[in-house]
């Protein structure tokens, strides 16, 4: 998935195309030496390991990054969570759903909330 960063935060495809169409052409120097904070920057949802699951700053779409081991202990956190009332069930499902294989065989992990 095709997802950018910008001052700070992590944007889906379509918001962060949004926000570059608002903002003047990039230099000559910003786009040899790109900087997060004066234009968006596009990588790879696959790229690099988060230490908890990322959502789009502007819309909130699921941004399906890697997770780190502490990342999934993350998402096992958020699940116990929400036996507490703790949490958004239908975010901490979408997570479940995507970290399905690094979860399996954690029995605190249900399939469905």
């Amino acid at each position: 998935m095709k997802i950018f960063m910008f001052q700070a935060d992590l944007f889906c495809g379509p918001c962060g195309e949004t926000i570059s169409a608002t903002l003047p052409e990039p230099t000559e120097w910003e786009r040899e030496y790109p900087d997060s904070n004066s234009h968006p920057i596009e990588y790879d949802s696959s790229e690099g390991e988060s230490d908890s699951p990322d959502h789009c700053a502007k819309c909130e779409l699921f941004l399906e990054r890697n997770l780190t081991g502490d990342g999934i202990a993350y998402v096992i956190e958020a699940v116990e969570e929400l036996k507490f009332g703790h949490g958004r069930s239908e975010i901490v499902q979408q997570w479940v759903d995507y970290y399905n294989q690094e979860l399996i065989g954690n029995d605190n992990v249900p399939d469905t909330f």
